[in-house]
C-alpha cells in the first residue's frame, strides 16, 4: 500500500487515492482548465486595451524576491495582480502615475509563460514582463457589485 503523502499546510494530497490513468486525466484536466483560464484572462484585458482603459492606480509590495516582485494595479475599476515584474520598469510606470493621472494600456500578450503589459507613456512605450497574472472581479468581490455610499468595505465595519 502506498503511504498517503500530507502536506503541511493543504492536508493529504488528492491524488493519492488515484490509479495512474485517473491521476493523468487529472492532470490533463487541470492543464486544459488553466489553459482556457489563461485564454479568458487574455481576451478580458484586450478588451480592456481596445477599450482604451487606463490605469488609474497601482500599489508595488516591496519583496526580497531580487529584481521582481508583485505589483497590483487599477485598470478601469478592475483589480490586476501581477507576480514578479521587474523592479525598474514598475518603477517607471508608478514615476508616469505620479505625473499624471493616468497611463494608457497599450497592450497584453504572451511571450512563452510569461504575460507582456505594455503601457503608453509620452516619450515612448513601457513594457512590462511578469511570470503570472490574475485580473480579479470588481472590487475583488462579485461581478456586478454596485457602489454604494462609503465605497466596498463599509459592509464590514462594526
Amino acid at each position: 500500500m502506498k503511504p498517503t503523502t500530507v502536506h503541511p499546510t493543504t492536508g493529504p494530497d488528492p491524488l493519492d487515492g488515484l490509479s495512474r490513468s485517473e491521476r493523468r486525466q487529472w492532470r490533463a484536466d487541470s492543464r486544459r482548465v488553466s489553459r482556457q483560464h489563461e485564454a479568458d484572462q487574455l481576451a478580458a484585458l484586450r478588451g480592456l486595451v481596445e477599450a482604451g482603459c487606463p490605469v488609474t492606480g497601482m500599489v508595488a509590495v516591496d519583496s526580497a524576491f531580487g529584481l521582481g516582485g508583485p505589483v497590483e494595479m487599477i485598470i478601469d475599476g478592475r483589480r490586476l495582480r501581477a507576480w514578479r515584474a521587474y523592479r525598474p520598469a514598475v518603477a517607471a510606470l508608478k514615476d508616469a502615475l505620479s505625473t499624471i493621472a493616468h497611463v494608457p494600456l497599450a497592450g497584453v500578450s504572451r511571450y512563452g509563460p510569461y504575460w507582456v503589459l505594455t503601457f503608453k507613456l509620452a516619450a515612448e512605450p513601457l513594457v512590462i514582463l511578469v511570470d503570472r497574472l490574475t485580473l480579479m472581479p470588481d472590487w475583488g468581490g462579485q461581478p456586478g457589485w454596485s457602489a454604494g455610499p462609503g465605497g466596498p468595505l463599509v459592509g464590514l465595519a462594526f
